[in-house]
């Protein structure tokens, strides 16, 4: 099995570090690009993309629970 790839210079270039948690994040491949992008959302603007996705998340399983069935 190949090593994983690692991030840290992608990210490090793109974002500055905000702590050892943050660091620690990357390791694990966290995609830090989206986190920074929600954190630029209001609340209200989290709550409603939370609920489109969560929307969409029924929709396929039920797609998959309908495929089961024929």
């Amino acid at each position: 099995m190949d090593a994983p790839i690692d991030l840290r210079p992608i990210f490090r270039s793109e974002w500055p570090s905000y702590g050892p948690a943050w660091d620690r994040g990357v390791e694990l491949g966290i995609d830090v690009g989206e986190l920074e992008r929600n954190l630029k959302l209001t609340p209200e603007q989290r709550i409603l993309q939370h609920q489109r996705l969560l929307r969409l998340a029924e929709m396929m399983r039920g797609a998959v629970a309908n495929a089961r069935v024929r």
